[in-house]
């Protein structure tokens, strides 16, 4: 079944050439510039330097989501957790750059224009290797239903010495992962990337996202994958996890007290997102909660990837992200209601479409859903 639809892909793609190396560096380059206008129109100058030291590089899955229609037919959206997360930090003002590499597939083609769409940056090779694809339904909920499908595919083809190189090369001082990155064998890779820029110095963010049934459709036990997940969970600094996580994590505690759990290891702050309930933000001496926002749910793909962007955008610009910092009651409740808006907007349109940070704020504001 696989290999018939591997077949069928490769026979719907249009193949496209590498970029060469000129013509990659120039569009880079005017990415950069269009960029740094947007901000010099919507920031100050100090706050635009602050913003540009502060650099998030992301690794972890990109890939299609062929989303079911009413019709039955599947229409590509460009997806992946980590992926999504990069271009909704990116919306936020938070300049990010995504590492895994992109295919010279048509599919590729899809992912780095929307990536550049969103201002976000690209700094992984170009492949011959397929796209990895995704095939989405909703349920009555509205919750996504995925079958993957990621053999030899090219965002999986990244090892953790290339995202050190590229924590080295770019001064970035943050790196984001999670997802099927957290998936073994590729977790052994997302492991030792967080260990070594943590060892750095550089924050390490990592959303649990996990993902059993993909796990069990590579042949990976669940015991050894939720091994892989804690041991990532451990070299973070700030960890997003989600009720659902926890319970696909074996713990048979509540959702918050095994929060306090992952607070008493290492982590600095740990996201608790409950779905339409709201969301839990802790440290080791505090724990802050925020309802979740009124809204009509039209589809929740990427939801908790806007979330955890508009979370750290909020704390970017507090400058509480710094090594050290003792986090506020107040810093966190912002960050808290902002992320909830940004997950409020992207649930009222179809697959991940993250808001800008003007738009999230003006949701606070009006204290109604946003489309």
């Amino acid at each position: 079944m696989q290999e018939r639809l591997n077949g069928s892909r490769d026979s719907a793609l249009i193949q496209c050439g590498k970029n060469g190396k000129g013509e990659f560096l120039i569009n880079q380059l005017a990415l950069f510039i269009r960029r740094l206008l947007s901000l010099l129109r919507q920031q100050s100058p100090v706050l635009i330097i602050l913003l540009f030291i502060n650099m998030f590089l992301v690794f972890g899955e990109s890939l299609i989501d062929m989303v079911e229609q009413p019709d039955g037919s599947f229409v590509p959206v460009a997806g992946g957790a980590p992926y999504n997360f990069a271009r909704a930090l990116a919306l936020q003002g938070v300049p990010s750059a995504y590492l895994n590499p992109f295919s010279s597939d048509a599919f590729g083609r899809l992912l780095r224009d929307t990536l550049a769409a969103s201002d976000a940056l690209h700094f992984g090779q170009t492949t011959s290797k397929p796209t990895s694809l995704a095939f989405v339904a909703t349920d009555t909920d509205g919750k996504p239903q995925y079958s993957f499908y990621r053999s030899a595919v090219a965002d999986r083809d990244l090892s953790a010495a290339e995202i050190q190189t590229h924590t080295l090369r770019h001064e970035a001082t943050a790196l984001h992962s999670g997802g099927l990155a957290l998936v073994p064998p590729d977790a052994d890779t997302a492991l030792g990337a967080l260990q070594r820029a943590r060892a750095r110095g550089l924050l390490c963010s990592i959303d649990l996202n996990m993902r059993p049934a993909v796990a069990q459709s590579l042949g990976v036990g669940l015991d050894l994958y939720r091994e892989a997940a804690l041991a990532a969970a451990l070299a973070a600094d700030i960890i997003k996890v989600s009720d659902e996580d926890l319970r696909y994590l074996s713990t048979t505690k509540a959702p918050l007290a095994a929060a306090r759990d992952l607070i008493r290891h290492s982590a600095r702050l740990v996201v608790l997102t409950l779905g339409a309930e709201g969301a839990w933000a802790l440290s080791d001496s505090l724990e802050v909660f925020q309802p979740a926002l009124p809204v009509k749910v039209l589809d929740s793909v990427g939801a908790g990837d806007c979330f955890f962007a508009g979370f750290i955008a909020a704390l970017q610009r507090a400058d509480a992200l710094r090594p050290g910092t003792r986090h506020q009651h107040d810093q966190l409740k912002r960050a808290l209601q902002h992320a909830s808006a940004c997950a409020a907007i992207n649930l009222t349109r179809r697959g991940c479409a993250p808001p800008s940070w003007d738009e999230a704020q003006r949701r606070i504001q009006n204290g109604s859903p946003q489309a």
